[in-house]
């Protein structure tokens, strides 16, 4: 198993199947947090829920769909981050990521958006990620607007959260455009 270390702080890790109860545990204290801006909160209500998600994403990831890490931050699980609906043929991958209330605010997802860039572009050999966040999640949006993607839609009632059809924000960014910030 293999640890990404981005800082003395944080690292990235495989999501795994032991790590079902820890992530649940951490939904499971985070529920308000987490449940204006994730569709999947409620559906996960067992260690059994966590840990079936989990097989069907490594599944998936076994495919080349997907692929799923957990982030951990000071020796704790914090959150998760991984590249889904991942396209062979188009070469891009959509972008999901959430923390603990307790590890928000300091910069993290940032960093780890980061790291996921590097994978995605070097490793995984894709020419273009996609993030897509509800227009009132102002916090995921700020992480998509620092790491520099471009907005290139708002998708009105994209998104179904809570029973209420909400506006989606779409941001982007390229190989290119990455690999030049990586030249400057």
């Amino acid at each position: 198993m293999f640890i990404n270390i981005i800082d003395k702080h944080i690292s990235l890790k495989p999501t795994e199947v032991a790590d079902a109860e820890p992530l649940f545990d951490l939904v499971d204290h985070n529920r308000d947090h987490l449940k204006p801006w994730m569709p999947w909160v409620d559906a996960t209500a067992t260690v059994q829920d966590e840990r079936h998600f989990i097989e069907s994403m490594l599944t998936k990831q076994a495919h080349g769909q997907v692929f799923i890490t957990t982030i951990i931050v000071d020796g704790e699980v914090a959150g998760m981050l991984d590249l889904h609906n991942i396209s062979a043929i188009n070469h891009n991958g959509e972008i999901g990521y959430w923390l603990g209330q307790k590890y928000t605010g300091r910069g993290g997802m940032t960093k780890a958006l980061e790291r996921l860039e590097e994978i995605a572009f070097t490793e995984l050999d894709l020419h273009k990620v996609i993030l897509g966040a509800d227009v009132a999640n102002k916090a995921s949006r700020a992480v998509a607007e620092r790491r520099q993607y471009h907005l290139d839609a708002t998708l009105p009632e994209n998104i179904l959260l809570n029973g209420q059809y909400r506006d989606e924000a779409i941001y982007s960014l390229t190989v290119d455009e990455w690999s030049k910030r990586q030249d400057d």
